[in-house]
């Protein structure tokens, strides 16, 4: 029978991490939950949080060191914990977290609430530079181009084959052409490492936005909120 490895959770300052993930010698996965990691993240991470967190399921690197956060390091070291039982060897956790990581004044991928869809000015946002529409939820397409097969020098043929699904339907989300279904969504988050519901949320919070910029102010004007004491009528309606 096999020994498992010996185990260690290594608490490592943000600077640490930082010269490691520039070199491009780790894996850094972020534990906390898909709302906080959508408000702001540190760039190149993934998301796993300890609530849907399968250790048996992580993947193994041979060749990069695997570095755990969350918000100020309790989680991202019970994860790490986690992966001590599932015969993991050595795990790096940020010490202090991503509030640490801020204060070391290192890059945060930030996306702050704005207005509700349906609220912007008449028109349509776009980016001043290409005329596009500028989303505040980008497609799900998008985000897979940008912050996953470019970060990771993957190309739409290689993932298609790691999914086992057809190139075309990768090729057509990340043109934007068709929506991410929850099988493809579910895939993704197995390869990526990501939350299950990862994908699919960054679908449906494009989609309301796109429904509110071209539906909210008809809404809008149709139909007025329900208001306490509301008359005979209303409530026949």
């Amino acid at each position: 029978m096999l020994e498992k490895p010996a185990f260690d959770v290594v608490d490592t300052p943000p600077a640490q991490v930082k010269r490691w993930q520039s070199d491009g010698g780790i894996v850094l996965v972020d534990v906390r939950e898909t709302s906080e990691f959508e408000r702001a993240h540190i760039p190149g991470a993934l998301l796993l949080p300890l609530s849907s967190f399968d250790a048996d399921m992580f993947p193994r690197f041979s060749d990069k060191k695997v570095v755990l956060y969350c918000a100020i390091g309790k989680r991202s070291a019970a994860a790490g914990k986690m992966l001590g039982k599932a015969g993991f060897g050595r795990v790096f956790n940020i010490a202090g977290g991503l509030e640490a990581w801020k204060a070391a004044g290192l890059e945060v991928e930030e996306n702050p609430a704005g207005p509700a869809p349906g609220d912007e000015p008449s028109g349509t946002p776009s980016d001043a530079s290409s005329g596009a529409p500028a989303w505040r939820n980008p497609a799900p397409g998008a985000v897979l181009k940008q912050d996953y097969l470019d970060a990771f020098s993957i190309s739409p043929t290689a993932l298609a084959r790691a999914l086992r699904v057809d190139v075309m339907l990768i090729e057509e989300l990340i043109a934007g052409r068709v929506a991410l279904g929850i099988e493809l969504s579910m895939r993704l988050a197995r390869f990526f490492c990501t939350a299950p519901d990862f994908w699919a949320r960054l679908q449906m919070d494009h989609d309301i936005e796109r429904a509110g910029r071209s539906l909210g102010a008809r809404i809008a004007a149709q139909v007025q909120p329900c208001r306490a004491g509301a008359s005979p009528e209303l409530a026949r309606a």
